[in-house]
């Protein structure tokens, strides 16, 4: 027998037709159509579904800027207003000072009584 490459292959090829041969035998048509029509079914499922994952994608998107333009309108709103309050305590705190001065006694019982209501 000759081992050199071509034969072993040619005698290689030969099995191999007949295992494809024998294997084709074994699949029915109806069987390969029905896992095709499966396939098809399940590409049209991940197409839809791709497509929704897309559309909430974009409406998150808008949402996301919507939320962040809030944020930053809300945000002037607040430093607005802690602005105004820190005036607002800076002045209570300069017109104490003043009565304090002006009328140490009356300022003193009235501090007092302030904390014995705490």
């Amino acid at each position: 027998m000759d081992n050199s490459p071509a034969s072993s292959s040619t005698s290689g090829n030969s099995n191999d037709g007949h295992l494809i041969e024998l294997l084709a035998t074994q699949i029915d048509s109806d069987s390969i159509a029905t896992v095709i029509n499966y396939q098809k079914n399940s590409l049209a499922r991940f197409e839809k579904t791709n497509e929704m994952l897309s559309n909430c994608c974009i409406l998150s998107e808008k949402r996301l800027e919507k939320a962040k333009k809030e944020f930053a309108e809300n945000r002037e709103l607040i430093l607005g207003v802690k602005a105004d309050l820190e005036s607002i305590f800076h002045r209570i705190r300069l017109f104490k000072q003043i009565l304090a001065k002006k009328y140490p006694t009356i300022y003193n019982e009235v501090e007092s009584l302030n904390k014995n209501e705490e």
